[in-house]
C-alpha cells in the first residue's frame, strides 16, 4: 500500500509540475517573435506586416487558444514529442540531448567530487572535534565555499586560464579540432571541463560538509559507539562502521536535492565557461522566450530530481532496514 501511495504521489507531481512548466514561460514578458525579428531598439530589426506575423504564430501554434495549446503540449509529452525549438529552429529533444550529455558529465564529476571530500572532511572534522584540526578545517571549507559560483568562475578563468594559460577559459571541446587518438579527445575534453567542475565542487562542498559534520557528532554521542569502544575495536573500525554509515542518512536526502537543482544551477557557471550544456541552454531558453524549450528544459531537470529522489528512497532501505517496515 506504501508503494503504491508513492506512486500515485510521483505520478500526481508530475502532472502539476508539467501545467506549472507550461503556464510559467507564458507569463514572462515579450514573446518570442520579437527575438526571432528583432527588437525595434536595434539597428536593423525585421518589421512584420500582420499577415507574416499570423502565419509565424500559426506554424508555432501560439495562435491558438491557451487551453489548446496545453492540450496539444500535454499529447506531445505523452507522445514523447516535446516540440519544435522557436528560436534553433530544431527538434527540442535533439537541442536537449546534444546539451544533456555535457552537464550530465560536468554535474556527474563535480557531485562525485564534492560529495567524498565533503563527507570525508566532514568526518575527519567531527572525529577531531575541537582540535585545531577541526577549526581548520571548518574555516577552511567554509571560507571557500562562500564565493557565488559565477565569481569563482571568473577568478579562475582570469587566473588559471588567462594569466597562466594553464587551462582553456570556455567550450567543451577545442572547436575544429582533429583528434588522432580517443585519448587526445578525452584529454581536450578533460582540460575544458576542469575549471567549470572545479568551480562547483567548491561553491557546493560547505553544505555536504557541515550536514555531514553535524551527523557524526550526534551519532558520536550514542550508546552503540561507546559499547565499541568498550570492546576494543580500533578508532578508524568504529568511524568507518558505526558512525560514518549511520551519519549517512541525512546526506542522502540532501544530495537527492542537490543533483537535481544543480542541472539548473549550472546556468551561472554554463554561463560563465559558454559551457555547452543545459543551464546555458535554459539561459538562452528564457532570454529568447523560447517557449517549447523552455518546456523541454524543465521537463528534464523535473525528471531528474525526481529520479534522484526514488534513488535516495531506496538507498535509505539499504542504509537503514527500518525504513522497510515503515
Amino acid at each position: 500500500m506504501n508503494r503504491i501511495t508513492k506512486i500515485i504521489s510521483y505520478i500526481t507531481l508530475i502532472i502539476l509540475i508539467l501545467t506549472f512548466n507550461f503556464f510559467l514561460p507564458r507569463v514572462m514578458p515579450g514573446d518570442p517573435l520579437s527575438f526571432l525579428t528583432g527588437s525595434p531598439t536595434m539597428d536593423m530589426p525585421i518589421v512584420l506586416d500582420e499577415e507574416m506575423r499570423a502565419e509565424l504564430l500559426a506554424y508555432y501554434g501560439l495562435d491558438k487558444p491557451l487551453l489548446q495549446q496545453f492540450y496539444d503540449y500535454m499529447l506531445g509529452i505523452l507522445h514523447g514529442d516535446l516540440g519544435w525549438s522557436i528560436y534553433f529552429g530544431a527538434p527540442v529533444s535533439d537541442i536537449l540531448t546534444g546539451a544533456l550529455k555535457w552537464t550530465l558529465l560536468l554535474v556527474g564529476t563535480a557531485t562525485a567530487i564534492y560529495i567524498v571530500l565533503g563527507i570525508v572532511l566532514g568526518a575527519i572534522s567531527a572525529w577531531n572535534r575541537g582540535s585545531k584540526r577541526d577549526v581548520e578545517l571548518l574555516t577552511f571549507v567554509l571560507s571557500i565555499s562562500s564565493f557565488p559560483s559565477f565569481f569563482l568562475g571568473m577568478l579562475f578563468i582570469i587566473l588559471l586560464g588567462v594569466n597562466l594559460s594553464f587551462f582553456p577559459i570556455s567550450g567543451a571541446q577545442t572547436p575544429f579540432a582533429e583528434y588522432s587518438t580517443p585519448f587526445e579527445a578525452a584529454l581536450d575534453t578533460f582540460r575544458h571541463l576542469l575549471l567549470p567542475a572545479m568551480t562547483l565542487v567548491i561553491a557546493h562542498i560547505g553544505g555536504i560538509y557541515l550536514l555531514m559534520r553535524n551527523s557524526m557528532l550526534n551519532v558520536l554521542g550514542e550508546d552503540y559507539i561507546l559499547t565499541a569502544r568498550a570492546k576494543g575495536l580500533s578508532e578508524w573500525y568504529i568511524m568507518h562502521k558505526h558512525a560514518m554509515k549511520n551519519a549517512l542518512l541525512p546526506i542522502i536526502t540532501m544530495i537527492a536535492l542537490r543533483v537535481g537543482f544543480l542541472i539548473s544551477g549550472t546556468i551561472f557557471v554554463e554561463t560563465v565557461f559558454a559551457y555547452p550544456g543545459v543551464g546555458r541552454l535554459l539561459y538562452d531558453a528564457v532570454t529568447y522566450r523560447d517557449y517549447p524549450l523552455l518546456q523541454g528544459a524543465f521537463l528534464i531537470i523535473t525528471l531528474v530530481i525526481i529520479t534522484a529522489n526514488f534513488v535516495a528512497d531506496m538507498t535509505y532501505a539499504h542504509l537503514d532496514p527500518r525504513v522497510k517496515h515503515e
